[in-house]
């Protein structure tokens, strides 16, 4: 008579343990610091937001704008700083963290 076994075998098992062991410790260390390179993600388009007013707006008046009216006319996220409120350069911070990004605008777009 013959036997029908059914399951899985120890070696089987282990294996399966193993290879998900390795398949965790390749996938987690690259996915652990997935907030912080998001903060800068917003960071960056902050500086592109801030730089795109300032065109737009020099555009739109043909003269210089302030500091004020750029800041004014740009939508970013609310976690953005804008630590260092001078016109042609600047420091954007994403608060609670340590995350900056620098930009600079050219005075023939901005003034004050």
């Amino acid at each position: 008579m013959l036997k029908n076994n059914r399951g899985f075998t120890l070696i089987e098992l282990v294996m399966v343990i193993v290879l998900l062991g390795i398949l965790a410790a390749i996938a987690v260390p690259r996915f652990v610091d997935l907030q912080g390179e998001a903060r800068l993600a917003v960071l960056d388009a902050s500086v592109g937001a801030v730089r795109s007013s300032a065109v737009i707006q020099f555009a739109r008046t043909r003269s210089t704008n302030t500091f004020a009216s750029i800041r004014g006319a740009t939508d970013v996220d609310t976690n953005v700083l804008f630590t260092t409120p001078q016109c042609t350069n600047g420091l954007l911070t994403y608060s609670g963290s340590s995350d900056t990004r620098s930009f600079s605008i050219s005075t023939s777009f901005c003034s004050g």
